[in-house]
Order: structure tokens, then C-alpha cells, then sequence
């Protein structure tokens, strides 16, 4: 078997290594995207680094079927600009990257698979830093450890294991500013809010709310995961196409992203959007039209940041410890509001004011990461 190492992969189109081909995709705005290939193990990944002026490209791996190539490649762009600016405002010391394992239509999800995507991470020598996502587990990124050590959200001691809950902890606390926002309090009392989606992130954003006296109604396009949280919890569940028409005080999308599109945003009877689903805008001239419909709307980079500063504190000196990161995300309530303010203060929309916050944390080197990176589990 022939073996062709480039050492310099930035400046090659194409780079072999043993079985795998890194295809470098030119996007302006972006460090460096490759198009990652195994023929050996079915490998098709796309790993997307957008901006590393504050730190290593950190962001999850999403693993799912796409109709097409430029679906794949459009997602990991749109995720890893998104994380640029979700760690920029969280101040967490790293820079914006997501990824992509693309199945193929009779593909499933194996071992081999996340192997061979270690392999591939492992050979960018700390460029990126992956963690679990849509269509990956915990228990995936300890089999994907195995090929490298840039890898975080194990579910192990010395790691911060899944981190759903602390991710809907921060959207617990945008959705408290926001009431606050609206109505003057933080009372959930008879507050009605209909949740899209009960994956692991949805299902503990219910919970919480249900304990705070929150009025529910929810739907996700599983009927036997719908039935069993409207049952558990004694909440009204409707079809997901009824979602979008409920009236409500806030809509909070906890699924798929570019749900608040041209079909969609017209249905909408709410006072406010607030959700931990990435990229929620299928544009952002769609926050713009929330604006002129009077619907609020908590940018969703801002707050579904606490499972990035969850598993961010693995990687630090002192190791993880969930205190430290639950009390910053406990914080997302004062940057919603901040980020409000600027909207209203300078009459731009609320996804407009998170960017520019973002572009400016970046540009004045706010929360640029000074100390080296701990791999504790490694080490």
C-alpha cells in the first residue's frame, strides 16, 4: 500500500494518507474545509473550521443521511460558522468547527466507521476538537478516542459525558429572559410554550419546565417518544405540522435547523422564538421578518451554548468539575438580555445584534485563549 503524507495540508488540493484522500475545499470566510474519503471503511466526512482567531476549532459531529453532497457541505458550513459565534460570546477560548460523517442511503453507523474518522481528526493534529451531535452518542466518542485524543463529552470520570441537560439548562434560562423580556418577570406560571422535538436536549428543556408550572404542548415526528412524554407529564402533544399554529408565548425549536423559513414563519403565532436547535434562520433575513412581526427571538448560537461550555471545561487546568460550567451557563440569562438591549438600542434584529457582539469579541481578541489545552483523559 502506497503512503503519501503532505506536511504542510493547507497548502495541497489533495492529500493522501495510508487509505484516506483530504480534499481541500476552497470557501472564502473559512480557515479550511476538506472533504475527507476511506474507500477501506465507507468513510464520506466533510470537517468544516471556520475561524481560529480565538482558539482551536472546537464543534460536534453530525452523522446522517443527505440527499447530496452540497446538502452535507451547506450544513457543516452554516454549523461551524454558527459555532464561531456561539464561542466567541460564551468566551470559551476556541475557535468554530463542526463535521460531517454523510451515510449512504443503506449505510449504518459502525465501529469501523468511527475508527476510521478518529484516524482522520488525529491527522490534523489538534486543528479540530469533535464532540458528539446530532446522530452521535457519547459512547461513539469514546469509541472514536480510541484514534485520537482530540475528542471531548466522553463518558468517563474525567470527562463531562452528555451534555443535553446542560444544554437545555441554557435554553432554560434564555427562555427566562425572554419572558422577562416580554412580560416584566420570570414566572413560568401559566406561560404557555410549545417545544419542537424531545431528543435528549428537548426531553430535559420539559422537564424543567414542567417543574417551573410551565403550560406545555409539544410534538416530534417520533408517536411512540410523543405519546410517552404527553403521558409522563399530562401535556397536550400535537401533530408536527400543528406545531408551527400554535398559540403560545414562546416556540422553542429543539429539532432540526432553517425551520423558521418562508413556509413556516407566516404560521407562527407566538411572542417569541426560543430554542436550542442550530441554525433555526433558513437566512437571516428571517430574523428580520420576526422583527416586523413583533416576535421575539433569542439567537440560538447565543442560547444553546451550554453544551459547549460543558464539555469545554473538560479542557481546562483543573479538569472538569459541572459547577464551574453551570455557573457560567447560568449567565446566558444576562446575554440574552444584553443582546436584546442592542437590538432595540440600535433597531437591527436580535441575530443581527448576536453577530455583531460576536464579530467584535472576536476582532478585540475577548476570551482568547491563553493557557494550553488539557487532555486529561489522555494524560
Amino acid at each position: 500500500m502506497s503512503i503519501e503524507i503532505q506536511k504542510d495540508l493547507e497548502n495541497e488540493s489533495i492529500t493522501k494518507y495510508l487509505d484516506f484522500i483530504f480534499e481541500k475545499i476552497n470557501i472564502d470566510g473559512y480557515e479550511i474545509v476538506y472533504k475527507i474519503t476511506n474507500s477501506k471503511t465507507n468513510l464520506n466526512a466533510i470537517i468544516s473550521i471556520h475561524d481560529l482567531t480565538l482558539g482551536t476549532a472546537l464543534g460536534g459531529i453530525r452523522i446522517k443521511n443527505y440527499s447530496s453532497f452540497d446538502e452535507a457541505l451547506n450544513d457543516v458550513l452554516r454549523l461551524s460558522k454558527g459555532m464561531t459565534y456561539k464561542s466567541a460570546v460564551a468566551e470559551v477560548g476556541f475557535g468554530g468547527g463542526k463535521s460531517v460523517i454523510m451515510l449512504q442511503p443503506s449505510q449504518k453507523k459502525t465501529q469501523e466507521l468511527l475508527l476510521s474518522f478518529g484516524e482522520a481528526v488525529d491527522f490534523l493534529k489538534g486543528k479540530y476538537i469533535c464532540a458528539e451531535d446530532m446522530g452521535c452518542t457519547p459512547d461513539d466518542m469514546l469509541t472514536i478516542s480510541k484514534k485520537t485524543k482530540y475528542v471531548v463529552g466522553l463518558p468517563t470520570e474525567k470527562s463531562s459525558g452528555n451534555p443535553a441537560k446542560f444544554t437545555a439548562w441554557g435554553v432554560f434560562q434564555g427562555i427566562r429572559a425572554t419572558l422577562y423580556k416580554l412580560f416584566g418577570s420570570t414566572s413560568f406560571q401559566g406561560r404557555k410554550i410549545a417545544i419542537q422535538g424531545l431528543g435528549s436536549v428537548g426531553l430535559n428543556l420539559v422537564d424543567f419546565l414542567f417543574w417551573q408550572g410551565a403550560d406545555l404542548v409539544v410534538t416530534d415526528v417520533n408517536p411512540e417518544a410523543l405519546k410517552t412524554v404527553s403521558s409522563t407529564y399530562g401535556i397536550k402533544a400535537v401533530k408536527p405540522n400543528e406545531i408551527f399554529e400554535q398559540q403560545c408565548d414562546i416556540f422553542s425549536p429543539c429539532a432540526i435547523g432553517g425551520i423558521i423559513n418562508d413556509d413556516n414563519i407566516s404560521k407562527l403565532k407566538c411572542k417569541a422564538v426560543c430554542g436550542c436547535a442550530n441554525n433555526q434562520l433558513l437566512e437571516d433575513r428571517h430574523a428580520d421578518i420576526l422583527k416586523k412581526k413583533n416576535i421575539l427571538y433569542a439567537p440560538d448560537f447565543v442560547v444553546n451554548a451550554g453544551g459547549l461550555l460543558n464539555v469545554s471545561a473538560e479542557l481546562d487546568k483543573e479538569g472538569y468539575h459541572p459547577k464551574r460550567p453551570k455557573e457560567k451557563i447560568d449567565k446566558i440569562y444576562d446575554m440574552i438580555l444584553e443582546i436584546y438591549n442592542i437590538s432595540e438600542k440600535n433597531d437591527i434584529s436580535t441575530n443581527q445584534a448576536a453577530i455583531k457582539l460576536a464579530q467584535f469579541k472576536i476582532e478585540s481578541g475577548i476570551g482568547k485563549r491563553k493557557d494550553r489545552l488539557y487532555f486529561h483523559y489522555f494524560e
